[in-house]
Parts: structure tokens; sequence; C-alpha cells
């Protein structure tokens, strides 16, 4: 299409659609790589006889769900690291 000329009938639509679809991959990809670098950071702090598993776990994690989950399991094993060494269990 050329400036200055309307769209044809339902164009807009597709174009609308494949806008849509290259943003949702962006954003998935973006939230992949923040995920990512949060991970690498926790691994520091997971103790030695799990880092090896949660380093695999997120060479194989295929989508943003698993990568939430290896955080979230990330998170907590560091908080019960954390507090058994506070109250010294």
């Amino acid at each position: 299409m050329q400036q200055g000329q309307q769209p044809a009938a339902g164009e807009g639509n597709s174009v609308s659609a494949i806008l849509a679809d290259i943003e949702e991959e962006v954003y998935r990809n973006e939230r992949m790589i923040k995920l990512s670098v949060a991970i690498e950071y926790m691994i520091q702090l997971v103790e030695p006889k799990y880092k090896e598993a949660f380093i695999q776990a997120e060479k194989n994690a295929r989508n943003i769900e698993d990568m939430n989950r290896i955080l979230e399991l990330a998170k907590k094993h560091i908080g019960q690291k954390t507090a058994i060494t506070m109250l010294g269990l």
C-alpha cells in the first residue's frame, strides 16, 4: 500500500494480527531472558549439592511456566537454607 491510500477491507485486521503475533513472541522472549538472568543469579546462592540440578533444569526449560517453577523453587530453597542457618537446625 502506498502512502495516502486506504487499506483494503480486512487488510488492517491482518496487519494487527501479524503485529499481535510478533508482540506476543517478543514479550515471551523478553520474559524468558529476564527469568534466565534471575535464575542464573539465584543458582549462585543455592547449596552446591543442588546447583547442577538447577542448572540442568534451566537448560531443559521449554517455556515460561518451567522457568517460573525453577525460580520459585530456588527462592524457597534459599529461604529454607537461610532459616535453617539462622535457627541453628
